[in-house]
């Protein structure tokens, strides 16, 4: 009996160093970022004048439903029809890949919400396509009955939730980092030892130790061969550039910030390349969230910029 004894406080213990060793996994959807989403106006099929509008009264509905259903960051409806109007998409929610790119540029939108709503015998339909901006990754959800469409918007709403907590991370590229921006680039750009300075000012409305997009793109050119030197009169090239970060509200265990950064290339004093870059973050905090924003900013604008120096 005390052999027996014996030989289970021995697995009970084994057991339990190993519950130790390995705690339980916690939810993956704890550190995922919070993604900023548009919804774009719905086309509507209909031979009726009034469907011209039904589109739109559908977007705006699934809008607020959403706000409703969980910690979605929206872009604001003002802000996105305002661009909608300037990229000439007021009137439908079909976009190509050039113009999913451009309206994520424009407002930070990661996911781009759109669809269509149509009658087919009689039930009304309404499907909706959450589409990765960067990606192109597209995921389904849809409402059908014999009640009016804009009835149908709540189920929707439900079904939208869902895909976006359950399986948003499909539609979202990996995060970008410098050494993973340096492999991307590598069989193209080669820094030759060549000399290169850095100075990118940023303001984030709260002290900062390190400025976070110069940091990020120090390391990617030192990832890549170049010589990152501290005088400017002693570099071939030099990236000069602002950044800007906000805090864009509270999310739930997030906080979320969006960063502006517009960067210069220069070849002595010629102006190789201008560009900007928009990116919205969530973090843990608005300060991590912010450096986050302006790290990624100055990842992206790399990735464009640096083949100039190929």
């Amino acid at each position: 009996m005390n052999r027996l004894l014996m030989i289970l406080a021995a697995v009970f213990t084994v057991h339990s160093a190993a519950v130790a060793a390995d705690p339980a996994p916690q939810p993956e959807t704890a550190s995922l970022p919070v993604p900023t989403i548009a919804v774009l106006p719905f086309d509507s099929r209909g031979a009726r004048a009034q469907d011209e509008n039904l589109g739109k009264s559908i977007a705006e509905l699934l809008s607020v439903e959403l706000a409703t259903q969980g910690d979605f960051e929206l872009v604001e409806r003002a802000e996105l029809d305002k661009i909608l109007t300037e990229l000439h998409l007021s009137a439908t929610g079909l976009v190509d890949k050039e113009t999913q790119l451009k309206l994520g540029q424009l407002t930070g939108a990661k996911i781009l919400i759109t669809g269509s709503v149509f009658r087919s015998g009689d039930n009304n339909y309404v499907v909706a396509k959450l589409i990765g901006v960067e990606t192109g990754k597209v995921l389904p959800a849809a409402a059908k009955g014999g009640s009016a469409a804009t009835d149908l918007v709540s189920e929707l709403a439900v079904k939208v939730a869902g895909q976006l907590t359950a399986r948003s991370r499909q539609l979202m590229p990996r995060p970008k980092t410098a050494l993973s921006v340096a492999g991307e680039l590598s069989g193209t750009v080669k820094g030759n030892g060549r000399k290169v300075y850095v100075k990118i000012s940023e303001s984030i409305s709260a002290p900062a130790i390190d400025p976070a997009a110069e940091t990020e793109l120090k390391k990617l050119l030192i990832a890549l061969g170049f010589e990152v030197v501290e005088d400017r009169q002693d570099a071939e090239f030099l990236f000069l550039g602002e950044g800007l970060a906000t805090d864009s509200g509270r999310y739930q265990n997030f906080s979320s910030s969006t960063a502006r950064l517009e960067l210069n290339l220069y070849k002595g004093k010629q102006i190789l390349l201008s560009d900007r870059q928009k990116e919205t973050v969530a973090g843990p905090s608005y300060v991590i969230a912010a450096k986050d924003a302006l790290a990624r900013c100055s990842l992206e604008l790399a990735r464009r910029m640096l083949p100039a120096l190929k």
